[in-house]
């Protein structure tokens, strides 16, 4: 195994599976908080345009790659360079998601998640659980490993709210250089204030942590390790896929689940994936892009702490690695895809 997946992964899939989920949260919207969208209005249209350019290396839904403020381009690009090079199939799953995608994908209905902050945020959240666990049984049927991503706005946020909840002590990233950590705490205290919650209040009624602060895309992939619970899973996240470790540890959730990110969400010393995923007892593995020897600045730009991970992008490189695929060809296959990656026309032009 190279050394730039740590620590080794001790299973050689045979029929690996990439699923990514996707969806929106109101609470992605609040101006200053992700980075998942040149703009806050964006931010709907994200996750269908990341499915996009993985399935089909091209996007519909908008005209534009997704990029963040701060001019990273999406962790998607990664992601299709890491599958392209494997591949590995994918699947895409749609949980409380306004937009979809023009990609086939399953969907597990479910309206997008509120503003924890005015509302309660997934009044269906059993719903999507009892949906997504008979999504989790069928595919355990074809696959013996599957790494399952997420592409949500604002996750971060809505994670952090879920672990406090549950009386979690976790510190969460941040796709922006400049973490608005404070900006989150205050999110997170409004929305446990509105529903009479406090630190690890509702420990002993995660569904409703769930329901009142979380966001669509926790209750899905909650359902999935559920029905997965004999198939080798691979949460492919950071630390928002950490928060549901979390949420699955207060259900007692148990199964073969481990966690993968990159070395950029291990590296961030804003958040506390290692710790949190290890206070769990689960193991986790890192997996480094290498993104410093890009050639464009929208990913070399990585390396300095910008977007840091998301669409299961360090997963997805794990996956790869398993394969034979290499650091050196994750660096070129992504700048080779974020150069030919095909947009719609705009009108006017020929």
């Amino acid at each position: 195994m190279q050394d730039w997946i740590h620590p080794h992964f001790d299973y050689l899939p045979e029929r690996p599976l990439f699923l990514c989920v996707l969806s929106n949260t109101d609470t992605g919207k609040i101006p200053g908080l992700s980075a998942a969208g040149a703009s806050p209005d964006l931010t709907d249209y994200t996750p269908s345009a990341d499915a996009e350019l993985v399935e089909l290396h091209k996007i519909v839904t908008i005209p534009e790659v997704p990029e963040s403020p701060e001019g990273a381009t999406t962790p998607a690009v990664v992601t299709k360079a890491a599958l392209s090079l494997s591949g590995v199939p994918s699947l895409f799953v749609t949980s409380g998601l306004r937009r979809k995608p023009a990609v086939p994908y399953v969907d597990m209905n479910g309206s997008a998640g509120s503003d924890i902050r005015l509302a309660t945020a997934i009044p269906d959240v059993a719903d999507i659980m009892d949906r997504a666990t008979m999504l989790g049984r069928k595919l355990a049927a074809f696959s013996d490993c599957i790494f399952i991503g997420e592409s949500i706005a604002g996750g971060t946020t809505t994670a952090m709210a879920v672990m406090q909840a549950l009386g979690y002590d976790g510190r969460v990233s941040s796709s922006l250089l400049d973490h608005p950590l404070a900006k989150k705490q205050e999110i997170v205290d409004a929305a446990l204030d509105r529903c009479g919650a406090s630190f690890g209040s509702m420990r002993s009624d995660p569904l409703r942590a769930l329901m009142e602060v979380g966001d669509p895309m926790i209750p899905a992939v909650l359902g999935m390790l559920k029905g997965l619970s004999g198939t080798k899973t691979v949460l492919a996240g950071g630390t928002q896929m950490a928060a549901v470790l979390c949420a699955a540890d207060a259900l007692g959730l148990g199964g073969d689940v481990s966690i993968a990110t990159t070395r950029y969400i291990v590296e961030d010393r804003n958040a506390s994936f290692v710790e949190t995923v290890e206070g769990l007892g689960r193991r986790w593995y890192m997996a480094d892009p290498g993104l410093e020897r890009s050639k464009i600045p929208a990913l070399s730009c990585y390396a300095r702490g910008s977007a840091k991970e998301g669409v299961g992008a360090g997963g997805a490189v794990l996956a790869a690695s398993l394969s034979g695929v290499t650091q050196q060809e994750i660096v070129e296959g992504s700048d080779r895809v974020l150069m030919t990656v095909e947009l719609p026309k705009k009108s006017g032009r020929a």
